[in-house]
């Protein structure tokens, strides 16, 4: 065989050597992809407190680590407990399709309790500005549970009202949401839970719900 000969042989030999070591790549990253979506799907399927006590630091000593004012800062703890609610809560409402996006559960709730309700009164109680509120309303438009109609008293108003298929789904909204809050708060007693209502209600009319005074 002459040199040109080996050098054209060679050459496809280091060709198909790397043809396979790619294809044995792609290949392991197939694998380790489809793991990955595995694994996730996992994760989400568990209550995200039970993901939290899953993925404390296990190689690392966190006994010590200081929170600084944070300790007695009751803004961080409302924060981060509310961070881990509201993945709780949507955790348990994923199998209602509008779950998805906060605002759209208060807002079914609101105009199944307050049939003909108008946007700018719902907005104020879900915390939207006109604009937010104008997308989360559209949204729920689209997806066929809530109609908008002009008021037959005033003109201009709009009141908002519920279809077919929002009421189909109300109850099994209220359901899992009360089934929610009872699991989450399950580890106040019952006396601390009736405190805890009488606190976040008494902080809700200061800072939510502000009334102007006579």
């Amino acid at each position: 065989m002459d040199s040109h000969a080996a050098a054209l042989l060679s050459g496809l030999m280091d060709r198909d050597q790397a043809n396979a070591a790619h294809w044995r790549g792609a290949e392991a990253r197939g694998v380790q992809t489809g793991r990955d979506m595995a694994k996730a799907r996992a994760v989400r399927s568990k209550a995200p407190v039970q993901v939290r006590r899953e993925q404390q630091p296990k190689t690392a000593d966190v006994s010590a680590v200081k929170l600084d004012i944070l300790e007695n800062l009751l803004s961080y703890y409302m924060r981060v407990v509310s961070v881990v609610l509201n993945r709780d809560y949507d955790h348990v409402l994923s199998s209602v399709s509008l779950a998805h996006g906060t605002g759209k559960v208060s807002t079914l709730l609101m105009v199944a309790a307050n049939p003909g309700i108008r946007p700018s009164v719902l907005a104020h109680y879900v915390l939207r500005d006109r604009s937010a509120m104008t997308r989360l309303l559209q949204q729920m438009k689209t997806a066929g549970l809530i109609i908008e109609q002009i008021s037959d008293r005033e003109r201009r108003a709009r009141e908002l009202y519920l279809t077919a298929k929002g009421k189909s789904i109300v109850d099994k909204v209220r359901s899992l949401a009360s089934q929610q809050s009872d699991a989450f708060f399950g580890v106040l007693s019952g006396s601390e839970q009736k405190q805890l209502m009488e606190l976040l209600k008494k902080l809700y009319a200061s800072h939510v719900h502000v009334e102007d005074e006579d």
